[in-house]
């Protein structure tokens, strides 16, 4: 019998990942290449036909690297969320799409948000704060700013959906993505009460139909099989938004299952069975890939930046490995040393908000070293990561019961064991490096009906490295985490000008 893959594609915002993964959803071949976004001004954007080109392409790379005979029994795409992705009647991109990161919508923003009914409303119904590149805001700001290009739209969808759609020529989305900005999040669909809050109800006709993320969609067609050596007929599923396969690629699908993403930014979720939106707006609600469930995200500006800017400079041209093996000998705590890892220089965005925020030590005196300063730096994102995960759960009936790690961050086994005491969770690690695409991949044996649900897909794959907390260091660190918030608290007028 011919060796069966699963395909899942991450489309991110500078790179395109392809990866077989077989049966148990064990990584086997992977391809990536950039992508080639376009940034002018306050405009950040890409060209969607150039953006299939380089997919299709990852695709070709990635299934050349198989046996000779094997096959892919299915396939699902994954990509960033937001941003303003429109096609016309026939399926042609309505301009480049507008991308997440986008911000020529900010002075509408600013308005908006000193509209209470708008800005309270929007929070209450779809459990996120309005922000430049949310879909539902940009397609207020091209109604206002250029008419006549969103009157040639005929679908608004997102980046996966345009891959999907160029490989089954079937318009849709899911509903993760969707949940975001443009569905009322109880219903899980889009209504007037929501679409008439930013007087976008008149384009009500552009959201096309709706399919879980394990949904079977189509098949491949002929045209999409000469471009990326697919079989015609692969069965294809909806796919989900990324930050939602990540957790599923990880393995956080039950109640009580927390993800945080080590990555650029520091993505940290909880899974919910209770829809309670965030107040403050620090936190945003995602349909998750379960039915039923819901993801609180709350993502930092940045995580492993931290480490990079002290790795450069102090540790240059040495090895994480070796530098964490010194660390042991610095004591939990650092001597009352602490470090606030706010480095990206546009400040914090959970689970506060300050343009103005920038990351410090404090406690620093003559005995203070570069590995003291080191240890701290993991100790400070660890602090952020609880940060975070404290305000997705709030309100809540009970807290995580697990954290499970992604992103390169995740590749330390130290800095993994910080977490875990910093957070007093236990920490599981998975073998599989692509989370996103992993959980894209088990989509798709979803929906071409190798697994009955993502359950039972989950479950094919190894067990996950688990890692407890040390109960002594749990109760330290719980005095230190207070002490860190009171200095963030302390420092918040200041960052904003007070």
């Amino acid at each position: 019998m011919a060796k069966q893959y699963l395909l899942g594609i991450d489309v991110g915002t500078s790179r395109i990942k392809a990866v077989l993964f077989d049966s148990k959803g064990n990584t086997a071949f992977s391809s990536w290449r950039d992508s080639q976004p376009y940034s002018e001004g306050n405009h950040s954007e890409i060209d969607m036909d150039e953006l299939w080109l380089d997919v299709s392409a990852t695709i070709k790379d990635v299934l050349n690297q198989r046996e000779e005979g094997a096959m892919v029994a299915g396939v699902a795409v994954s990509g960033q969320g937001e941003g303003l992705w429109l096609i016309d009647a026939h399926g042609n991109p309505v301009g480049r799409a507008i991308l997440w990161n986008d911000t020529r919508a900010s002075g509408m923003v600013k308005t908006l948000e000193e509209i209470k009914k708008i800005n309270d409303n929007i929070r209450r119904i779809t459990g996120s704060s309005l922000f430049p590149g949310a879909t539902s805001v940009l397609l207020r700001w091209l109604g206002d700013n250029n008419p006549e290009q969103l009157k040639k739209a005929s679908s608004v969808i997102f980046c996966k959906d345009w891959i999907r759609y160029k490989l089954t020529n079937i318009v849709g989305t899911d509903f993760s993505d969707a949940s975001s900005s443009l569905l009322d999040i109880i219903k899980a669909e889009p209504t007037e009460e929501l679409w008439g809050l930013l007087d976008i109800g008149k384009h009500l006709s552009l959201f096309p139909q709706c399919y879980e993320p394990s949904d079977y969609v189509a098949t491949v067609t002929q045209e999409a099989a000469k471009m990326t050596g697919l079989e015609k007929g692969t069965p294809v599923g909806a796919g989900a938004f990324d930050v939602v396969a990540t957790a599923v690629g990880c393995g956080a699908i039950k109640f009580g299952d927390a993800c945080s993403i080590l990555g650029t930014s520091g993505c940290n979720m909880v899974v919910s069975d209770v829809f309670n939106p965030d107040p403050n707006g620090r936190t945003g609600s995602e349909l998750h890939a379960i039915s039923g469930r819901f993801l609180n995200v709350s993502a930092s500006m940045a995580a492993t930046p931290n480490l990079d800017w002290l790795y450069g400079l102090f540790h240059k041209d040495q090895s994480f490995s070796k530098i964490e093996e010194q660390l042991k000998s610095v004591p939990a705590g650092c001597g009352g040393i602490m470090y606030h890892p706010y480095i990206s220089s546009s400040g914090e965005r959970a689970p506060f908000y300050s343009v103005g925020a920038r990351a410090q030590f404090t406690g620093i005196d003559e005995k203070t070293t570069p590995l003291i300063m080191t240890r701290a730096v993991y100790e400070g994102v660890g602090f952020s990561v609880r940060d975070c995960l404290t305000a997705c759960y709030s309100g809540q009936q009970q807290a995580p019961k697990r954290l499970f790690l992604a992103g390169g961050g995740a590749r330390s086994q130290f800095w993994a064991q910080t977490i875990a005491n910093c957070t007093g969770l236990p920490v599981f690690l998975s073998d599989q490096e692509e989370a996103c695409a992993r959980g894209s991949a088990l989509m798709a044996g979803v929906a071409a009906g190798l697994f009955t649900d993502l359950e039972q897909a989950l479950a094919q794959g190894s067990e996950p490295k688990r890692l407890d907390s040390d109960p002594d260091l749990v109760i330290f660190y719980d005095g230190l985490y207070l002490k860190y918030k009171k200095i963030r608290d302390a420092m918040i007028p200041i960052w904003n000008g007070g």
